[in-house]
C-alpha cells in the first residue's frame, strides 16, 4: 500500500502520541508527584513498572485479535480515547489516586502504540519501511516541541511554580494527543484480506495462535534473541525517559524553565537521529542501525556517570535524543524482518509484551537505587542495560 494520505496518516500519530510521552512521563507526572504530593522515585518507577505489566499481559491478545478479524484502527481509537480521559483527570486527585489514574492512562497509551506499530507494514514496502519509520518518530519529535511550546505557553499565563500551571498542562496534554490522533483515525483504514469473525471465535483463535506462537517461536531464526535483547535496551530506556527531568532537578539543579529549552534541543536531536537512521537502516540494516545506537547509549551514561554537571548534562541528552530516535526507527523494522507476514500484529504484541515486562524491572530498580544510595549507583545499573542488551543483539542474525 503506498497511499500517501495513510502514509501522512500514520506518521501523524507519532506526533500526537509523544506530547504524552514528553509532557506527562518525562516532565509533569514526575513533577507533580515529588514536588506537589509528595511521592519519590521509588513510588514512580513502581507505578510505571506494574502499568508496563498489565501492558505486557494485554497487548498481545489486543494483538492475536487484530489479526484474527483484521482490525486494528478500533483498538488505536479505544485506548487513545481511554489515555486521554484518564490523562485529564489525574492533576486533580491526592497521591495515590494520581499514581492509579497515571498506571491506567500509561496501560492505555502503551496499548494504543503497539497495534498502531503493527499498521506500518501495510503501508509501506520492503524497500521503504525503514525510512517511513524514520519519519514517523521525527514527526513525533516535532509533537514534542510543539507540546514544550504549548506547555511553555500555558505555564506562562498561570505560573511556573504553581500547582496551578502544573495541572493545566494535563487537559492540554489530553486535547493535542486526541486532536492529531483524530488525523490518523480519519486517513488510516484497515487493510481488511478476511471477512471480519464474530468477537468469541477470535479470541478463541487468538490464543490459539498465541500458543502456536510461543511454541513455534525457535523456528523464525533470530526472533528470540531481538525479543530479549529489546527487553532489556528498551528497559534502559525507558527508565532512562522517565527520570529524565528528576535527574537534572535533583543533580543538575535545573530549574523548570531551563529544563523546557533544554529537552528541547535533545528533541530536536532525536527528530534529526530518526530521519538520518531511517535512511542508514534502509542501506545496512536494522540491526547493525540498533548496534550503533546502542553504542552511543553506553557512552551517554558512562559520561554521565563520570561528569555531573550542565555541559555533560546537556551533551549526553543531545546525543541520546539522536540515539533514541535511531533505536525506536529501526526496532519496528528489525521485528517486520524477523517476523512471518501473517503474524505480524500478533508478533508486534510480542515485543510490546517483552518492553513491557522490562518496563517493570528497571524503572522500579531504579528508584529504589536512587531513594537508597543515589543517582549515580542508579546510573550504574542502567549502564549494564544498554550492555547486556548490545551482547544479545550480536546473536540476531545480519540481514540488509
Amino acid at each position: 500500500m503506498s497511499d500517501k494520505k495513510a502514509i501522512f496518516g500514520w506518521v501523524i500519530y507519532d506526533l500526537a502520541n509523544t506530547a504524552f510521552s514528553a509532557l506527562f512521563i518525562t516532565f509533569f507526572f514526575p513533577l507533580l508527584i515529588k514536588v506537589y504530593l509528595g511521592g519519590n522515585e521509588f513510588q514512580l518507577g513502581l507505578v510505571m513498572g506494574l502499568s508496563m505489566l498489565l501492558a505486557g499481559i494485554l497487548v498481545p491478545l489486543i494483538g492475536a485479535v487484530s489479526d484474527s478479524t483484521g482490525r486494528k484502527i478500533p483498538f488505536v481509537i479505544f485506548f487513545t480515547i481511554t489515555c486521554v480521559v484518564f490523562t485529564i483527570i489525574t492533576p486533580y486527585l491526592g497521591l495515590y489516586l494520581a499514581l492509579l489514574f497515571a498506571l491506567l492512562a500509561n496501560l492505555a497509551y502503551h496499548s494504543a502504540i503497539d497495534v498502531y506499530d503493527a499498521l506500518l507494514v501495510d503501508i509501506s514496502t520492503k524497500q521503504n519501511i525503514g525510512t517511513i519509520s524514520g519519519y514517523g518518530v521525527a514527526t513525533g519529535y516535532l509533537g514534542t516541541i510543539l507540546s514544550l511550546i504549548m506547555a511553555y505557553i500555558i505555564l506562562i499565563i498561570f505560573g511556573f511554580n504553581t500547582k496551578t500551571g502544573i495541572q493545566a498542562i494535563f487537559p492540554a496534554t489530553a486535547l493535542f494527543f486526541l486532536a492529531f490522533s483524530t488525523i490518523t483515525f480519519v486517513l488510516v483504514k484497515d487493510k481488511i484480506k478476511k471477512a471480519k469473525i464474530p468477537l468469541k471465535t477470535a479470541i478463541k483463535k487468538s490464543f490459539s495462535q498465541l500458543k502456536d506462537t510461543l511454541t513455534n517461536m525457535h523456528n523464525h531464526k533470530g526472533l528470540l534473541p531481538f525479543l530479549i535483547a529489546s527487553f532489556i535496551y528498551t528497559d534502559g530506556m525507558n527508565t532512562a525517559i522517565l527520570f529524565l527531568y528528576l535527574y537534572g532537578r535533583e543533580q543538575i539543579k535545573l530549574t523548570l524553565v531551563s529544563f523546557f529549552y533544554v529537552y528541547a534541543v535533545m528533541a530536536v536531536a532525536a527528530m534529526i537521529g530518526s530521519l538520518v537512521f531511517g535512511r542508514i537502516t534502509d542501506k545496512i540494516g536494522p540491526k547493525k542501525t540498533l548496534s550503533i545506537s546502542l553504542g552511543i547509549w553506553i557512552l551517554i551514561i558512562t559520561l554521565l556517570i563520570n561528569v555531573n554537571n550542565l555541559k555533560s548534562f546537556l551533551i549526553a541528552g543531545s546525543l541520546g535524543g539522536v540515539a533514541l530516535g535511531a533505536i525506536w526507527t529501526a526496532t519496528r523494522p528489525m521485528l517486520v524482518q524477523l517476523s512471518p507476514k501473517q503474524k505480524i500484529a500478533e508478533l508486534f504484541g510480542f515485543q510490546g509484551l517483552t518492553e513491557k515486562f522490562s518496563g517493570v524491572f528497571g524503572p522500579v530498580i531504579f528508584g529504589y537505587v536512587v531513594v537508597k544510595s543515589g543517582y549515580q549507583p542508579a546510573l550504574i545499573v542502567l549502564l549494564g542495560f544498554f550492555i547486556l542488551g548490545l551482547l544479545i543483539l550480536y546473536k540476531v542474525p545480519s540481514k540488509k
